[in-house]
């Protein structure tokens, strides 16, 4: 769900660690205790640097080349740990003698911390943050973990200089210039022993973990050690060490990923006291990334591949559920890996300088090949990390720029790929699923899938883009954008970001702010936003009332103001996610409760009404993970609530009625799920779900419902379940249409290639066919015919039907078997299609682009070919008729030929339709060599 749409952002690092002071080199003192030592502070000379990026060609040049040259010299001060903060606003890095922090938007270097060399201190070796990101702990290799806050200075880092009062126009999020942070060096720890630190992570909110060569340590934010594991007890090679150490916590249980430098991988299984250890069977192994919200471990090897476990700390198991290698360059091995921090997608560096981008179950959505900017051709950057920005739309690659045969870094390089994202993503409203809707740092795209049959038929629809600039006015504050939902009809688009929101129309290409800042900075939306017909539903915090957590409904109609009458719904927790269905909403709290509401409203006014509350966390839902949520109309019917939940990669059912746990799976392969469809007949909705390769669809009865349970919902959908191979990514299910709609694979191998917003590769796929090809399969041929006649005043009705006819006649005739009776699904279709007007035309279609062997199958079904032809005269289409004749010459004996033929060219002479005179007679020449009656009909008419 992230496309690239521009080029690469080259960024300058500007690292040096050349204090211009010689400080007084400090001396450690033990502590009382014993078990920790109190180091004296270190003298450090700091540094505020304001270089912004992308810098200029010039100025690149110089530095990249210097650092080339110091490297020779073997004194470059190259960064060899990197670590973004918990909001992705800052990035902290370590030389071997210095710290340093880095703003992400804008790129700018913030502030340094340089020491002097000390052998008993020893050099940097890892750098992680604290859990509220105001802290740093900066590890040295001989145990020494320094405590660095993150504070806010007096003065700016930059201020723009005008000799005269200036009025600019702001970027997204530059209302307020640029951050003025500093950092300070606030204590020092040490750790007990003697060995050689080799990493640092971060391990949740109550804990971080510090590896030596012959212990992990797991500490509290405070210094204090809470327990210790020898590294024999976990791997028991002494030539290897660790490199890097993941941490996955799971209520009372543990889950520890030991990744050492011969490649090799150790799972610890912790449950209270108890411990259990377990390798990998994947050797190789490069580097580990989680993704909290699906519970997954990618895993990166020297192989180029890219492995996906689901981890389940209670019952202590990693199970593999995917992998996938580099098509691009199979000499390449994983070097970064990071998980969006939705963790829908993720993104792939290798050492061969690609970054790609998968979705959670491994879709490829687009590649991207680096260069080593202005340093020589025979270096290559090799990603160290990738950082995503607020909002995640623009990823920052931090490379190290290697030889070609990787023995030595001669530099290191930043990088920033703009993405845009789908709206699809974050808010799964109605809006948001029936159409293309993407979003940016500060543009939404909008997409109304409005396509022409020719267009269908050659798979090249016309990229038609609503794109709306998010003004100055409310981005420049409120950057990053978090929620972006369009309506149902596509007319009006509403965005908010870190306080307030904004609206669009489509139609007047306007938006609208509220009428102060004050009021703006008054709520922030959490939780989400979607539209209810005239009405913008809104979960916010408001900030003036004690951060309470309430819900909002903004009229359409009038300016957005917090301090007019507006329907409110104060909630005792922060949303999670909401959902509306007609006129049904659903609220999910971080309590785990959810919320039902019924909505009433007319032209001047809303009133909403509570119905219930349910405890999800009796189905095992857990809040944190929930990634959409919708309404089964189950309890429409009797009474009982039924809701389809998307947790994780997970897409269950939850409800009463579902057997003892309350739930049950639909599938353990989603990416995303929404529901949709048209309400006809017996026929309700239809639920959707992407696994990465197929798209999903089943279909909901009404008679699921009518037995006063959920199980038959279940065991219903899933018999009348169906799959689509749409080769693409799909964003949007146009149900009106009858068609899927995505975006296709983008491979940006180039490093000046552009992708602009007018070239995002957009594809659609119908699935009428499908759907009606699966309800007639099913016996269900009078809801075929209502769901069927949905469609049919839609241009491309005729070419889904001769999709549909095709795919049958061709199933029926590959099995080699006459097959008749009930078992024959192509009467059936026959039957359907009748009861339309284009059905003469869409089965001479048909056969005109099938194989003449398979044409006595389709029209025994049809009443055979001269009944059929006979049946087109009547019905005076006379072109059709035409284009059949082919047909009958080959399935019909001569003498029947010569007098329909007659019939046919008497007609078109009384309707004085000169083409398909001509047409006629250009057929008869043509069979007249081969066909002694077609050579004595064509000598007749040259005598008349």
């Amino acid at each position: 769900m992230y496309w690239r749409i521009d080029c690469t952002e080259h960024l300058l690092l500007n690292v040096r660690d050349d204090p211009t002071s010689s400080p007084s080199r400090p001396s450690p003192r033990a502590e009382a205790n014993g078990v920790q030592r109190r180091a004296g502070r270190p003298r450090s000379t700091t540094y505020s640097t304001g270089s912004i990026g992308p810098a200029s060609a010039q100025s690149l040049a110089k530095h990249q080349a210097a650092a080339v040259d110091r490297e020779h010299l073997g004194v470059a001060p190259l960064v060899v740990r990197w670590a973004g903060s918990p909001d992705g606003r800052l990035l902290a890095g370590v030389t071997r003698q210095g710290v340093y922090l880095w703003l992400v938007k804008p790129f700018v270097q913030l502030s340094s911390l340089i020491y002097e060399p000390a052998e008993e201190l020893g050099q940097f070796v890892d750098v992680i943050w604290g859990v509220d990101g105001g802290m740093l702990f900066a590890v040295t290799s001989t145990g020494f973990i320094y405590e660095i806050a993150v504070y806010k200075r007096d003065t700016p880092a930059l201020e723009y200089q005008f000799s005269a009062q200036h009025y600019y126009v702001r970027g997204p999020g530059e209302a307020a210039g640029i951050s003025s942070l500093g950092i300070a060096q606030k204590r020092t720890f040490r750790l007990p022993g003697t060995g050689a630190t080799v990493c640092a992570t971060a391990a949740g909110p109550e804990m971080a973990m510090v590896a030596t060569r012959s212990h992990v340590y797991r500490l509290t934010w405070e210094g204090a050690v809470i327990s210790t594991t020898a590294v024999r007890d976990i791997y028991d090679n002494p030539l290897a060490q660790l490199r890097q150490m993941l941490c996955i916590g799971d209520g009372g249980s543990r889950t520890e990923l030991h990744l050492f430098s011969d490649g090799s991988v150790h799972v610890l299984f912790c449950s209270g006291s108890e411990a259990v250890v377990r390798p990998l069977e994947q050797p190789s192994v490069t580097v580990l990334a989680y993704n909290p919200t699906s519970r997954i471990v990618a895993v990166g090897t020297t192989g180029s591949e890219v492995l996906l476990y689901t981890v389940d700390s209670r019952e202590q198991s990693l199970d593999l559920i995917t992998q996938w290698a580099l098509e691009h360059d199979k000499a390449a091995h994983v070097a970064a890996l990071t998980w969006t921090p939705d963790g829908s997608a993720l993104a792939c560096g290798y050492s061969t300088g690609h970054v790609v981008m998968r979705t959670v179950l491994g879709f490829e959505l687009n590649a991207t090949r680096l260069s080593s900017q202005t340093l020589p051709e025979f270096l290559v950057p090799s990603p160290r990390l990738l950082h995503w920005a607020p909002g995640a739309t623009r990823l920052y690659v931090f490379s190290d720029c290697v030889a070609a045969s990787g023995d030595s870094v001669c530099g290191q390089q930043a990088d920033a790929l703009p993405f845009v994202r789908a709206a699809l993503n974050v808010v799964a409203c109605e809006g948001n699923s029936k159409r293309v809707c993407m979003f940016s740092d500060d543009k939404v795209l909008l997409h109304h899938c409005e396509f022409e049959a020719h267009d269908l038929a050659s798979q090249q629809p016309e990229l038609l883009w609503h794109v709306a600039h998010v003004p100055p006015d409310y981005i420049s504050s409120n950057w990053p954008l978090r929620y972006v939902a369009a309506d149902a009809d596509g007319l009006h688009i509403a965005v908010a970001g870190t306080n307030g929101l904004a609206c669009f129309s489509v139609a007047s290409h306007k938006w609208r702010l509220f009428r102060n800042q004050q009021q703006e900075a008054s709520i922030s939306c959490v939780g989400g936003l979607l539209w209810y017909r005239e009405y913008l539903i809104v979960a916010s915090i408001n900030h003036e009332c004690g951060d309470s957590p309430q819900i909002l409904f903004f009229p359409r109609t009038r300016p957005l103001d917090t301090t007019s009458d507006l329907q409110t719904v104060v909630l005792e927790s922060p949303v999670v996610t909401m959902s509306c269905h007609d006129s049904i909403l659903l609220v999910l709290c971080r309590n785990n409760v959810l919320y039902q509401y019924a909505i009433f409203d007319d032209m001047n006014f809303i009133q909403v009404s509570f119905r219930r509350e349910i405890e999800l966390s009796q189905f095992g839902v857990d809040p944190l993970r929930v990634r959409s949520l919708q309404w089964v109309p189950s309890a429409l019917f009797d009474g009982r609530p039924a809701f389809l939940v998307h947790e994780g990669i997970v897409l269950k059912v939850v409800g009463e009625g579902l057997g003892d746990s309350g739930s049950v799976v639909v599938s353990n392969r989603v990416e995303f799920a929404i529901t949709s469809g048209v309400n006809f007949g017996n026929m309700h909705s239809t639920v959707w779900w992407f696994s990465g390769t197929h798209l999903y669809a089943s279909l909901i009865s009404l008679e699921d419902f009518m037995d006063g349970g959920t199980g038959p919902l279940v065991d219903g959908a899933r018999r009348r379940m169906m799959r689509i191979r749409p080769e693409f990514f799909p964003v949007a299910i146009s149900a009106d249409k009858g068609m899927a709609v995505g975006l296709d694979q983008d491979w940006t191998l180039e490093e000046h290639a552009v992708i602009g917003l007018g070239k995002l590769p957009i594809r659609a796929k119908l699935y009428l066919h499908n759907i009606l090809d699966h309800m007639l399969s099913d016996g269900a041929e009078q809801d075929a015919l209502m769901y069927a006649a949905c469609f049919e005043h839609l241009e491309f009705f005729p070419h889904a039907m001769e999709i549909l006819l095709h795919e049958v006649l061709e199933r029926e005739m590959d099995q080699s078997l006459a097959i008749v009776g009930a078992d024959a699904v192509l009467p059936r279709v026959v039957a359907m299609l009748e009861n339309f007007s284009a059905f003469h035309e869409i089965v001479v279609h048909c056969a005109r682009k099938t194989e003449a062997a398979f044409w006595s199958h389709l029209f025994a079904c049809v009443g055979g070919p001269e009944k059929f032809f006979r049946l087109c005269l009547d019905s005076n289409q006379l072109e059709t008729a035409t284009q059949s004749l082919l047909i009958l010459q080959t399935l019909e004996p001569a003498s029947v030929n010569e007098d329909n033929i007659l019939a046919l060219l008497r007609r078109v002479v009384a309707e004085k339709n000169r083409e398909l005179c001509l047409e006629i007679l250009r057929f008869l020449k043509m069979t007249s060599e081969s066909d002694p009656t077609m050579n004595r009909l064509l000598a007749r008419l040259r005598q008349m």
